[in-house]
């Protein structure tokens, strides 16, 4: 949803009806900038009854012309916070298990023969009398 108010519209956009929720953005933006101190609250009441009166977006456009844009540096709008990926400890466990459990059986799988190998090695060793005093 574009937040200009009348801008970048066409002619065509103008004739268009404005929903609830856009009429409440308005509204927010304009309570925003009340509180920062640009507006009255003449200037602000007028502009809420114009803007929840407003029927079509040409009803809305004019609203912000002398306002600067929402978010921008010095504007006194907060900016969005840097988004921050957040780690997940649980998956990071499981994924860590399942890294455990496969690497356990692979080594399972190599030793399991060379054990046996082994104790045959042991056992003809025994057998063929290597292991006497």
């Amino acid at each position: 949803m574009r937040t200009d108010y009348g801008q970048f519209w066409t002619s065509s956009d103008q004739h268009m009806r404005v929903s609830d929720a856009e009429r409440q953005e308005v509204t927010d933006r304009l309570a925003q900038h009340f509180s920062d101190g640009r507006l009255d609250q003449a200037e602000f009441d007028e502009r809420v009854a114009r803007a929840m009166a407003a029927k079509t977006r040409a009803d809305l456009a004019g609203l912000f012309d002398d306002l600067p844009e929402a978010g921008l540096p010095g504007t006194g709008a907060p900016a969005a916070p840097p988004y921050r990926r957040r780690g997940h400890p649980v998956l990071l466990f499981v994924l860590l298990f399942v890294l455990a459990a496969t690497v356990g059986h692979a080594l399972l799988w190599v030793a399991t023969p060379l054990v046996w190998i082994a104790f045959a090695v042991v056992a003809v060793l025994c057998a063929t009398g290597h292991f006497r005093r």
